[in-house]
């Protein structure tokens, strides 16, 4: 992952009140923090703040499919190959969930046919059918994956988009979006909907070619990345390494977000940035992205290229002494955080600063913890 990417999502997804992916593994720990991030979301939102509980609901279904599918897999697909993928955004009005998982390319055909067999029916028409499966669970030899897909219908109002892409010889990825819109009555047809799911699946892509784990983009403010934080801590716990690197790394995290939480512009009432880790080798790589008034941008170059100056026996009398002088630096600048950041990598702080407009840039920060 190189520090390009952070401005190429972020200008993808920059209108977006929220937007949340998330790439690897789905355990049940990981499914409940993500829904628990999402709510935290919705709930910041006045115009989704009525969708909660069905959003929740359609995101579970999105994650058992996930899940189902991939437990059928026994060990077949390398170990490069990602399990899953997730992805919910907000656009104005209108909610998105996109889901992606493998499937044996000879399971496709008949989940195909389920697919358009729900699309086929209305809402009353749904109903009947949900009734009917639950009675002879006749649609689905998944163990009531036929349920789910008749779930989401039901609950979103409208068709299912769907798309099957190529894997190898034996696999698919099997992409499924839902819209939500905050007014039922203004729903229009998937075909009409502003994000399409060629988007989510170009996105998808883009991550696991630089074997991004996750990105969020949307307010940074203090209580909102505790679920992120989560998160990643239960990415670390599964990985190969001591504890003190687990702490290292997780140290190294927290200061990056809580940076974008005190530095970032303010627009309006929120504090939003975007947040990216993913992993090379042996070693995770954490992008952060977030506006900055162009009044700052000198400065904060100048205190960046300092700190990157000075090595490690340097960095930790710098830090030191700016715990002693309890002297930080207000909107923009380098800070004692950054340093602390500094003083744990192996190698300088890579940053980069884009100017948008005569008011604001963007800053990019790229290290590997």
């Amino acid at each position: 992952m190189n520090i390009n990417s952070t401005f190429w999502f972020f200008d993808r997804i920059k209108e977006d009140n929220l937007c949340l992916l998330y790439n690897g593994d789905f355990s049940d720990d990981i499914t409940n923090k993500l829904i628990e991030l999402s709510e935290y979301n919705i709930n910041n939102i006045d115009s989704l703040h009525k969708m909660k509980k069905k959003a929740s609901f359609l995101m579970a279904e999105c994650f058992q499919n996930i899940v189902r599918h991939g437990e059928s897999l026994d060990g077949k697909v390398h170990a490069s190959a990602n399990e899953g993928f997730f992805l919910t955004k907000n656009w104005q009005d209108t909610y998105y969930i996109t889901s992606g998982n493998l499937i044996e390319n000879k399971k496709i055909e008949n989940l195909e046919r389920q697919l358009e067999k729900v699309n086929s029916l209305d809402k009353d028409e749904l109903k009947l059918l949900y009734r009917e499966v639950l009675e002879n669970e006749e649609i689905s030899d998944k163990g009531g994956a036929g349920l789910g897909l008749i779930e989401m219908a039901r609950k979103s109002g409208q068709k299912l988009d769907y798309v099957f892409t190529d894997f190898d010889e034996n696999f698919a990825l099997f992409y499924n979006q839902i819209v939500l819109k905050s007014n039922i009555e203004n729903v229009e047809s998937v075909s009409d909907s502003e994000f399409k799911i060629d988007e989510a699946i170009n996105y998808h892509q883009r991550m696991v070619s630089e074997e991004i784990l996750v990105i969020h983009k949307g307010d940074f403010s203090q209580d909102a990345i505790f679920p992120v934080l989560r998160i990643i801590e239960d990415n670390l716990q599964k990985e190969n390494k001591d504890a003190v690197s687990k702490k290292k790394i997780f140290h190294i995290l927290v200061e990056l977000l809580q940076n974008i939480s005190r530095h970032c512009l303010k627009e309006g009432d929120k504090k939003e940035g975007i947040f990216l880790i993913g992993k090379s080798d042996d070693c995770f790589v954490v992008n952060t992205g977030n506006l900055i008034d162009n009044n700052v941008v000198d400065k904060l170059k100048e205190n960046i290229d300092f700190i990157n100056s000075h090595n490690g026996k340097e960095l930790k009398d710098l830090y030191l002494s700016k715990l002693r002088e309890r002297n930080l630096p207000n909107n923009g600048g380098a800070g004692i955080g950054l340093i602390d950041i500094a003083r744990r990598l192996i190698s300088p702080i890579n940053y980069s600063i884009k100017k948008l407009d005569d008011k604001k840039s963007f800053l990019s920060i790229n290290v590997i913890a």
